[in-house]
């Protein structure tokens, strides 16, 4: 190559370069969006929202539950501790921490703490048979999955375009004690029944041991 064409190739080069740098970058969404959340797999969020905080009020919401009746938060505030969690049968540490919640549930019930899960879409969809495709086939996995786990809690199944899931953040695993007037005291960002049950019984002052 004659070393007349150098100049010629580096400046081109640097007009590309400042051009690219010029552009912005195109996040797929339309300019001026306020949306804080990029979607990751199956719309899984890249990253979570720091909201609802410990101090706010919990999103309302109402939803069906695997029996097809209608179910308001409220319904199950006003008295004691509620403790929300979400998951999905796809997820393992659902299908691990599960189990632990409805005994946590069994366990605290004479003191009033109710437990409440919500069924949500899938967190590895492509670890199924068969991924559910409309509001009715996850209402079918959510059966199942109380069933096959032995859950005696009520199980709500969030609409197929998940407004309460994603209200709530939209962790996939997430657990939120809410105080009987709704407000948020814990939130956690993979449920954990151990913390949890060692949160209410400092808010209820009951020493180690089985509560009375």
């Amino acid at each position: 190559m004659s070393l007349a064409r150098f100049p010629a190739i580096l400046l081109i080069s640097g007009l590309l370069a400042a051009g690219s740098a010029a552009l912005p970058a195109f996040s797929g969404r339309p300019p001026g969006s306020s949306e804080q959340q990029s979607l990751g797999h199956e719309g899984v969020p890249e990253k979570f929202s720091g909201r609802p905080a410990v101090g706010e009020e919990a999103p309302d919401f109402r939803l069906r539950d695997v029996e097809g009746r209608w179910r308001d938060l409220g319904e199950f505030l006003g008295r004691g501790y509620l403790v929300l969690f979400f998951g999905s049968a796809s997820s393992a540490n659902f299908r691990r921490s599960a189990p632990e919640m409805d005994r946590l549930a069994s366990k605290w019930e004479r003191l009033e703490v109710q437990v409440v899960l919500v069924y949500t879409r899938e967190a590895h969809p492509a670890t199924l048979r068969e991924a559910p495709l409309n509001f009715g086939e996850r209402a079918a996995l959510a059966r199942q999955a109380r069933k096959d786990l032995g859950l005696g809690i009520p199980v709500l199944v969030d609409e197929w375009d998940d407004v309460v899931h994603r209200s709530y953040g939209a962790m996939p695993d997430a657990a939120f004690l809410l105080d009987s007037r709704g407000k948020i005291l814990v939130r956690q960002a993979r449920t954990g029944a151990a913390s949890l049950e060692k949160e209410l019984r400092r808010l209820l002052e009951v020493p180690d041991g089985p509560p009375r």
